[in-house]
């Protein structure tokens, strides 16, 4: 049986769901954090004025993935333009909005969204490869399954298979050394 390694975008299933969460939760906690740090208040609104620019990039990092590969970004390689896009865009939508984007934020934000946005796909990816591949779920892989080929007998068309290599008495340079009482300057 053929299982399919990624969520469709036309068929999101628990796995789609579990990734959003994830992902949602990274940057819920990353935005709190970031407030809670520099003593600025935990209200919505304050909340919102953060994470608005991360949740942006994140959905666009979840659209460029969906666009590029017709697959929810549930895989490890999946992580990549997501982390790449929450951080860059979230800067970008920052910048635009007149937050700050100070070089030490950037890098922190770096840090901690590719630690946690690739981290928890990474701890899903080993989980799976553990498994047994009868116990893992639809669409758990390491990479795209197919079904078995059978392959057309076509024969020997060619008669390759009745051809012989050279004998030992075949006479040529270098192949076969002169039988005894021949001159090797005979040709």
């Amino acid at each position: 049986m053929a299982r399919q390694t990624d969520e469709r975008v036309t068929s999101p299933g628990a796995r789609t769901a579990v990734a959003a969460t994830l992902d949602l939760v990274v940057v819920v906690v990353f935005t709190l954090i970031g407030r809670r740090t520099h003593d600025e208040p935990l209200d919505p609104a304050g909340w919102w004025q953060t994470a608005w620019p991360f949740l942006a990039g994140l959905l666009i990092g979840w659209a460029v993935v969906a666009l590029t590969t017709r697959a929810w970004p549930t895989r490890l390689w999946h992580g990549l333009p997501v982390w790449i896009s929450t951080v860059f865009a979230g800067m970008a939508f920052r910048d635009m909005s007149g937050q700050g984007t100070a070089l030490p934020f950037v890098v922190v934000a770096t840090l901690f969204l590719a630690a946690t946005l690739l981290g928890w796909r990474l701890v899903l990816w080993l989980v799976d490869r553990r498994r047994p591949e009868s116990s893992r779920p639809a669409g758990a892989g390491r990479g795209r399954v197919h079904e078995p080929v059978e392959h057309t007998q076509v024969g020997d068309p060619l008669g390759l298979e009745e051809l012989t290599g050279p004998a030992d008495r075949t006479r040529g340079r270098g192949v076969v050394p002169p039988a005894e009482g021949e001159d090797p300057r005979d040709g």
